[in-house]
């Protein structure tokens, strides 16, 4: 009876055993899953940063080009406005005189 009684005693001890050892995979098996999460968050955060800053640098460019136009545009606007004035300022003058007049 003795014997049936150690053996199981070994048996429980070596089922705790088990269970010691399983519990401890199972830790470092949360935390090897942890690591990777951390790191593919990680990698996913630098991707997109490097996508964002490809962006933000893209439609720099486009607004510094957009400007450059308008700028361009506006130059010539007022160039043709003034050479207008230039050519025409006596007939202006006279029209906003006479118009005046005849309020």
């Amino acid at each position: 009876m003795e014997d049936i009684i150690n053996k199981l005693a070994e048996i429980e001890a070596a089922a705790s055993r088990i269970m010691d050892d399983v519990s401890e995979q199972k830790k470092q098996l949360a935390l090897e899953y942890d690591q990777a999460v951390q790191d593919f968050d990680r990698a996913i955060d630098e991707e997109t940063q490097k996508k964002t800053a490809g962006i933000r640098e893209g439609l720099e460019t486009q607004m510094k080009e957009k400007l450059a136009r308008q700028e361009s545009e506006t130059a010539r606007t007022l160039k043709e406005m003034e050479k207008h004035y230039e050519e025409c300022h006596t007939a202006l003058a006279a029209e906003i005189y006479n118009r005046i007049l005849r309020m």
